[in-house]
């Protein structure tokens, strides 16, 4: 495969957030526990300089445009876009993604040129994690039946996706039409975006394995994951010599004790870094690619947790090589 068209080899993001066989550790924002909807954001950037310093490969920042109480979780609270842009002049090496971006609330011309400026800004390490929108009050907002989400979703992404890989397209869509005389600047970096689908958002699995380059989903049972996975990998052809990642998101409260055994959390779990460890190389062994914290349920200062990820987990984790190439 020419390097131009592999986001694996020819992405600094991609190549640091993921290592081929083995599993990485990304974190998602805000890196906090807190309780209601909306967290403090306190030493917010500290606390991703510190992830990034500890070798954690990937930050993930949510897109949450209207605060909905009801729903319990209102991610960063910053502007998606303009907190990546800050993130890239921040940070050198950590991979920066969506997790994600509800393209069915966002013109594909504008999604497609805020991300190929991430990627420009951050030297190359940005990844757009897509969905198709999960919380039903956003949409009557920007005037979107919440019916259409999965449709609105498939034309986003094809729409985005031509943007960035073709020049002066010609584009003929219900979004928009492009006639060939107008183009997208600037461009990523390596010529295309990297992009992740998050969940299913009503599209069937086949459809995710064709048009996107990795799948986010959310923590199951190890036996009914390993299905999952499985059924991945034969329709992505992993086995063929390609790759596209699985990624797994949960919460985790890293408890003081590091022997405490493990309690169940709405999708994640309370425990010490002994039995966490042996989760860990578990979740490596089925074939999670990535796995992906969110630490909303901490009770313990997110410093601390980090600190310990890096002395004692971490190393069995670390990223790829990539990251700085571009900066």
């Amino acid at each position: 495969m020419d390097s131009s068209s592999d986001p694996l080899t020819a992405h600094p993001g991609m190549r640091h957030a993921f290592r081929p066989g083995a599993m990485t550790i990304g974190v998602i924002t805000p890196l906090e526990g807190f309780t209601g909807a909306i967290p403090t954001m306190n030493r917010h950037a500290e606390l991703i300089d510190r992830a990034e310093a500890a070798g954690f490969s990937t930050v993930w920042v949510r897109d949450v445009p209207l605060l909905d109480p009801s729903f319990g979780d209102t991610g960063q609270i910053f502007d998606t876009w303009t907190y990546l842009g800050y993130l890239a002049a921040r940070t050198n090496r950590i991979a920066l993604g969506t997790a994600s971006i509800v393209l069915p609330l966002r013109h594909p011309i504008h999604t497609a040129k805020a991300a190929a400026s991430i990627d420009q800004l951050s030297g190359g390490r940005f990844l757009l994690g897509a969905a198709a929108g999960d919380r039903p009050v956003e949409f009557p907002a920007f005037g979107i039946a919440h019916a259409t989400r999965s449709e609105r979703f498939r034309e986003s992404l094809q729409f985005v996706r031509r943007l960035t890989e073709e020049s002066f397209p010609k584009i003929d869509s219900f979004l928009g039409h492009l006639n060939g005389t107008a183009d997208l600047i600037p461009r990523p970096v390596r010529g295309r975006l990297p992009i992740f689908m998050t969940g299913r958002g009503g599209q069937d699995l086949d459809w995710i394995a064709a048009h996107t380059d990795g799948w986010q989903f959310y923590l199951l049972p190890f036996e009914q994951q390993q299905l999952n996975i499985q059924r991945w990998r034969r329709l992505t052809g992993r086995d063929d010599g390609g790759f596209k990642p699985f990624a797994q998101s949960m919460y985790i409260d890293l408890t003081e004790d590091p022997t405490a055994a493990p309690q169940p959390l709405h999708q994640g779990l309370r425990l010490g870094r002994e039995p966490l460890l042996e989760f860990l190389q578990a979740w490596q062994a089925i074939g999670v690619d990535q796995l992906m914290i969110n630490f909303k349920q901490s009770r313990r200062p997110v410093a601390e947790v980090i600190e310990e990820f890096a002395e004692y987990l971490l190393p069995h984790f670390p990223p790829g090589p990539g990251g700085d190439e571009g900066r």
